[in-house]
């Protein structure tokens, strides 16, 4: 692809995604995620949601890539997930997946919500300075009790004119990432989160 991988875009140093083109790619993602698990008749779970998966063409228009251990769900309403060989990626993977086996739609959501941190933050998902056994979501929980905290975790580097919409998406990051796989949104509505934004 043309502008490689959403990784190379947030990490390498290369470019500055402004924060219109980030949130274009989260919701061209979120859009992605939602057809494999609601617009299919058998639901797609990709088990790989991660930035390095994230494609960018010369608009930089994200596109879903590596397919290598997504599992197909059974019918749709017979069965909601598929016990499997934990696979993945650390920092992205959901807590409960990599305990119980089972993948499901909300792992996927789980791991969106890591990218949506890393779109907003400009850092990696499990980096040093969060400290032994910590990764960003437990970065940012311990920022978000304040406003001001809030506003420390957004990336520096993007324009102070987008910080409201910024932590309106921070917001539903940390919905997607909850621990609690019932209480994180369906593709369906972080869609539709994105797009009132």
């Amino acid at each position: 692809m043309p502008n490689g991988n959403l990784w190379d875009a947030l990490h390498g140093g290369k470019i500055l995604l402004n924060w219109p083109a980030r949130h274009k790619i989260a919701l061209g993602i979120a859009q992605g995620l939602e057809y494999l698990h609601h617009d299919l008749v058998t639901p797609i779970i990709h088990r790989d949601i991660k930035s390095t998966n994230i494609l960018l063409d010369v608009n930089y228009q994200p596109k879903v890539a590596d397919f290598g251990i997504a599992k197909v769900l059974q019918a749709r309403g017979s069965k909601d997930s598929t016990t499997t060989v934990i696979a993945g990626t650390y920092g992205y993977l959901a807590p409960e997946y990599a305990y119980s086996s089972k993948a499901t739609t909300k792992c996927d959501v789980y791991s969106f919500g890591v990218v949506l941190m890393e779109l907003i933050t400009g850092k990696k998902p499990v980096e040093a300075e969060y400290g032994e056994n910590k990764n960003i979501i437990n970065w940012i929980s311990s920022k978000v009790e304040t406003k001001e905290g809030a506003m420390d975790v957004l990336d520096k580097r993007v324009s102070e004119s987008f910080k409201e919409e910024m932590i309106k998406v921070l917001r539903i990051a940390i919905r997607c990432t909850c621990r609690i796989p019932t209480l994180r949104p369906t593709m369906n509505k972080a869609v539709q989160f994105l797009i009132e934004i």
